[in-house]
């Protein structure tokens, strides 16, 4: 991506211009919420979706027990599974783990698993920290892709310190980005270090492309300019930080002809092990890192290393760039700034001098006014419209689809297909959209962000409709494997997973208590009188057309998938 096209995506990110509200209208959503709506309110932010008993749970619980609860549950385990289920790690050396399998392992836990807020902040991070499996190395490495996300589980509710490390060492990173088997300079043979992670380390992942204060707007120059962050030569002095990093091929079985530093490729064996430092391909001397910063000569390279991560994570930037991209992917579209400044002051300290702890961050994003008090329904500006993928997870864990088998093994082809979004898919490091990005119409003619219309075209306002209509009356869900495809040994012949509609079933002789319902459920009861007039009109029409009482139930769940005021969460 050209230089100036960068700054134009985080120019729109982190300084939109002015409001000035334009052909704002629509029908007003309700905003005096029950507990049991507001709890379903809150799980459509901080989970994959919720049923009925699950809001429940939370309304009687209360909000941020919930939340304390989750932070105590142990994290699901992919790599774990993935071995247990899917693949035997003794074949590795003789078997690739293709990446259907990192998506079977993916799909059981987000339907089976308890981890719900622990799940829905890893996959949020998943697309600022972004690995493609459709890159032609990774596509082979299931086990990589699981080990990659058990990291960002594992770090969901710890020190965003950590994870910068975990992220700059994962064996996937090191390919994806290409710092893996990064060599030092020798300018005889005009070779120098591979620039790529450097520069997306500070871009994407910490600081980005321009200085800002706490509340994420610009620091202006003299000229009312904003202030970059870094510049080319940054860059070069980040790249040799990152030199001598290579894969851990150390008893690799691809591996037996040689084990000098070339020698390291991404596959099954080294897909899972942590990032290795050759001191010998590490560029020697000094470093001179952001204002002036200098990592001393004579250290180790993990020393370096450490450092310049420690430089990065202390950047007062950190906090207001990465809280709002967070607040973006779990809350709403557009926070305001004072939103965002209170996410940054628990990112800097936690209340007991910590800085970057994720938990403090979760909650200030979770438990914020914006994002808990309902009067912010019917502010335009506010929501956030819901990626297809989520809406998908939702559709599944609300009507408790499955299969006597309890394998929700899907290969995700339909998703790819007609949703245009599979998480850990995206078509590059910039994730399936951009931050920044402002649709055009109402949205952009009021300087409005909306990062997931980015997703939403000519082609997929068709297919997303489609999709919901065959996961609701054809009976096809999901890939699964065919009965014929041997899975560690053995073959499947699976159901295609069901819903089970039997209590929604009790609801049609009252077509308004089935509404109210499904509003609970999928729309946090913030459906507005015109909306629920449209959508009870026509189900009733198709009840009394002599419908079955299980096709009037899918029809209404048809329109509420397919109706605006579900696609945008408020």
């Amino acid at each position: 991506m050209a230089e100036t096209s960068r700054r134009g995506l985080f120019r729109q990110l982190f300084n939109p211009p002015d409001l000035t509200l334009q052909g704002a209208g629509g029908a007003l959503r309700n905003s005096t919420l029950t507990t049991e709506q507001e709890a379903s309110r809150f799980l459509a932010q901080a989970t994959l979706g919720a049923d009925y008993a699950l809001i429940q749970a939370v309304a009687t619980m209360g909000i941020e027990p919930w939340i304390d609860a989750q932070f105590a549950l142990p994290q699901s385990q992919l790599l774990t599974y993935l071995y247990g289920e899917l693949y035997d790690e003794n074949e590795i050396g003789n078997s690739s783990p293709w990446r259907e399998l990192f998506r079977y392992a993916l799909w059981q836990t987000t339907i089976y698993g308890q981890d719900l807020l622990r799940q829905r902040v890893a996959l949020a991070l998943s697309e600022i920290f972004v690995i493609s499996t459709e890159t032609d190395a990774i596509y082979g490495v299931a086990n990589g892709a699981a080990d990659w996300y058990d990291m960002l589980l594992r770090n969901a509710f710890g020190n965003f310190r950590d994870l910068m490390q975990d992220v700059t060492l994962h064996p996937l990173m090191g390919s994806f980005l290409s710092h893996a088997g990064n060599r030092k300079t020798d300018v005889a043979a005009n070779r120098f270090p591979d620039e790529n992670y450097a520069r997306e380390v500070m871009q994407l992942f910490t600081i980005g492309l321009f200085l800002l204060n706490d509340d994420g707007s610009y620091i202006l120059d003299g000229n009312n300019e904003p202030i970059p962050t870094y510049d080319n030569s940054h860059i070069t002095e980040f790249a040799k930080i990152f030199t001598g990093l290579q894969f851990d091929f150390e008893g690799d079985p691809h591996i037996w002809w040689t084990t000098s530093f070339e020698s390291g490729w991404l596959n099954p064996y080294t897909a899972v092990r942590t990032l290795k430092m050759w001191d010998e391909e590490h560029e020697p001397g000094s470093k001179t890192l952001l204002n002036g910063y200098v990592v001393p000569n004579g250290q180790t390279g993990m020393e370096d290393v450490n450092e310049a991560l420690d430089h990065l994570f202390n950047h007062p930037n950190v906090g207001p760039f990465i809280g709002k991209q967070l607040i973006q992917r779990l809350v709403k579209s557009n926070p305001s700034s004072a939103y965002i400044g209170r996410v940054t002051a628990a990112f800097n300290d936690n209340g007991s001098g910590v800085r970057g702890d994720m938990q403090a961050v979760i909650k200030a994003i979770l438990l914020d006014d914006e994002a808990r008090n309902p009067t912010h329904i019917t502010d335009p500006t506010h929501g956030k419209l819901r990626e297809p993928f989520f809406r998908f997870t939702q559709l599944v864990r609300a009507f408790h689809y499955a299969n006597p088998q309890s394998r929700f093994w899907d290969a995700g082809w339909g998703v790819e297909n007609d949703l245009r979004q599979y998480m850990f898919n995206a078509p590059s490091v910039f994730n399936f959209f951009s931050p920044g990005y402002s649709p055009p119409g109402a949205l952009g003619a009021n300087g409005l962000t909306g990062p997931e219309f980015q997703l939403m075209n000519s082609y997929t306002a068709i297919s997303v409709v489609n999709f919901w209509y065959s996961r609701l009356w054809w009976g096809y869900v999901i890939d699964l494997p065919s009965d014929t495809t041997e899975i560690k040994g053995q073959t499947y012949n699976l159901d295609q997973p069901q819903p089970d509609l039997s209590y929604e079933v009790t609801l049609v002789g009252n077509v308004s208590d089935l509404i109210n319902y499904l509003d609970l459920l999928l729309t946090s009861g913030t459906l507005s009188t015109e909306m629920r007039a449209i959508i009870e009109t026509a189900v009733t029409g198709y009840q009394n057309s002599s419908a079955a009482d299980i096709d009037v139930v899918k029809m209404a769940i048809f329109l509420f998938m397919t109706c605006p005021e579900y696609a945008v969460q408020v």
